[in-house]
């Protein structure tokens, strides 16, 4: 299930995104089947459109545009994207998140494997199974944590939230927001009107959310190092009784 989940999430946004593309060709061959005005009824109202020079364009898989001469030579344009917008923002959010699941699932299968493979003998016991539970989770929320710190960045590129509208009491003159994934922060640096510079560091719910998957797969690491060196003095111990009753 862990594997099939993100195939079929990824299946999902393959089709709307096809989808997409097909509802963009429909309302763009019915805009340019009709006449400038009905097909573009919200650009007449514009102040200046000449509606004899409005044309359809075609911005497949994102609709249509509206555009027309003016008559003081200039030109203008109205997006008609409808659904197309939402449906692309849907298949993209759903591909981002089943690659990043998907990673995380191969990444856990991975690690877990590795270590059970280093390990002198397995443990059947459910120490050791619930210790490379807590491993594979903590490696699959990484890769989950670093597309939230991606979306975080982009909902936040316009500065909103983390960079300063003044510094020193003088106005921000330019800024640009990076972000960084290992560990997952954001960072504003720019200057002021009168040349002083800044940078704002922020860590948002991926950074602590990145933070806590990296603990748990420690605890199950510990766990199972912990059980390792364990379970031989056990078995020793359990010799040396059996001998003593013999």
């Amino acid at each position: 299930m862990a594997f099939l989940l993100p195939c079929v999430s990824m299946g999902i946004a393959l089709l709307l995104h096809l989808a997409q593309w097909v509802t963009s060709w429909i309302s763009s061959a019915v805009a340019r089947s009709r006449v400038g005005v009905e097909a573009c009824p919200d650009l007449t109202d514009s102040f200046g459109v000449d509606p004899g020079a409005i044309e359809v364009v075609d911005r497949s898989p994102f609709g249509f545009v509206c555009q027309a001469s003016t008559y003081d030579g200039g030109t203008t344009m109205i997006e008609h994207s409808g659904v197309t917008s939402a449906m692309f923002a849907t298949s993209a959010g759903l591909a981002a998140l089943s690659v990043a699941a998907l990673l995380g699932v191969l990444l856990a299968f991975a690690v877990t494997r590795l270590i059970g493979a280093t390990r002198s003998g397995r443990t059947d016991g459910a120490v050791g199974r619930w210790a490379l539970l807590l491993v594979a989770v903590g490696v699959f929320v990484l890769p989950l944590m670093m597309l939230g710190q991606y979306l975080q960045w982009y909902s936040k590129s316009d500065g909103f939230g983390i960079c300063p509208g003044s510094v020193g009491g003088n106005d921000v003159l330019g800024f640009s927001v990076t972000a960084s994934y290992l560990p997952p922060s954001l960072t504003c640096s720019g200057d002021s009107v009168t040349g002083q510079e800044f940078s704002v560091v922020q860590h948002g719910s991926p950074f602590y959310g990145f933070v806590g998957g990296v603990i748990v797969a420690a605890v199950g690491l510990i766990v199972l190092i912990v059980e390792r060196v364990r379970r031989p003095r056990v078995e020793a111990d359990q010799q040396l009784l059996w001998t003593v009753r013999d």
